[in-house]
C-alpha cells in the first residue's frame, strides 16, 4: 500500500510537471522545435533537484511494474492460454479465435518488452541530462520519454483487452459456442 501510494505521488508530480508546459506537436518524421520561454526554462532549473528526484522514483516504480507485468502477461500465456489450446487441439476440437488471440497476445506481450525497454533508455537518458545547465535538452528528452511511455500504455491496455477477450472466448466455448 505504501508503494502505491509513493508510486501515485510520482506520477501526480510528474504529470504535474509535463502539465508546465506547452508542446508544438509536428507530424512524424518533421523537425520537431522546441522553444520554451523564459519563465519555462526558470521553471526547470529552479524545480530541477525536485523533478530529478521524482523521475528517479518513477523509474523505480517502473521497473517494478515492468517486471510485475511481464510474469503477469506470461502467467497469462504459458499457464492459461496455451495449454487450453493445446488440450482443444488434442481433442480435436478448432477454434481459430482461441488460437489467434493466444498468437496475438504473445506478440503484444513481445512487443510490451521490447516497448519498455525502449521506454527505460528514454527515461534513463532524461536523468542523466543535467536540466540546470541544459533546460532545453532536459525537456526535449522528456518529450521522448513521454512519448515512449505512452507507447507502453497502448501496449498494456492492448493486453488487458486481449485478456478481456479471452476470458469471453473461454465463456463462450464453456457455454458450446465455437
Amino acid at each position: 500500500m505504501k508503494i502505491l501510494k509513493r508510486a501515485a505521488f510520482v506520477l501526480v508530480s510528474f504529470v504535474a510537471f509535463l502539465g508546465i508546459f506547452s508542446l508544438n506537436v509536428f507530424a512524424e518524421g518533421e523537425e520537431t522545435e522546441v522553444t520554451l520561454t523564459d519563465a519555462q526554462i526558470n521553471t526547470i532549473v529552479d524545480h530541477c533537484d525536485t523533478i530529478k528526484d521524482s523521475l528517479k522514483s518513477l523509474q523505480r516504480v517502473d521497473s517494478r511494474t515492468r517486471v510485475y507485468l511481464g510474469r503477469y502477461y506470461e502467467t497469462i500465456l504459458t499457464n492459461f492460454i496455451t495449454p487450453l489450446n493445446l488440450r482443444l487441439v488434442e481433442n480435436n476440437i478448432s477454434n481459430t479465435a482461441l488460437l489467434e488471440n493466444q498468437t496475438n497476445f504473445a506478440n503484444k506481450r513481445n512487443s510490451f518488452v521490447s516497448d519498455f525497454i525502449i521506454y527505460q533508455q528514454a527515461l534513463e537518458e532524461l536523468v542523466h541530462v543535467n536540466c540546470k545547465s541544459e533546460p532545453v535538452k532536459f525537456y526535449e528528452k522528456l518529450l521522448v520519454a513521454r512519448e515512449k511511455r505512452k507507447i507502453v500504455n497502448k501496449d498494456v491496455s492492448k493486453l488487458r483487452a486481449m485478456t478481456d477477450d479471452q476470458v469471453k472466448l473461454v465463456e463462450g466455448l464453456k457455454n458450446g459456442q465455437q
